[in-house]
């Protein structure tokens, strides 16, 4: 009757609604992932530029000829 078909469309509704709100989150977590994840590497890009300045600053040991 119209009483069930509207009670379910209420309850279908709110299915909708929620399903709509988990997407915005899902998508925000994303993103907030995303920009961890670029920092993430970028730091690890400067730790090897750190270890290539380090090794180029160390002064090669020179043979005392003997």
């Amino acid at each position: 009757d119209v009483n069930t078909i509207t009670a379910r469309k209420e309850a279908l509704s709110k299915d909708i609604s929620d399903v709509k709100g988990r997407l915005i989150e899902y998508d925000k977590k994303k993103q907030d992932d995303t920009a961890l994840l670029n920092a993430l590497l970028g730091a690890f890009q400067q730790c090897d530029a750190f270890l290539e300045e380090l090794h180029n600053d160390t002064p090669e040991k020179e043979s005392d000829g003997g």
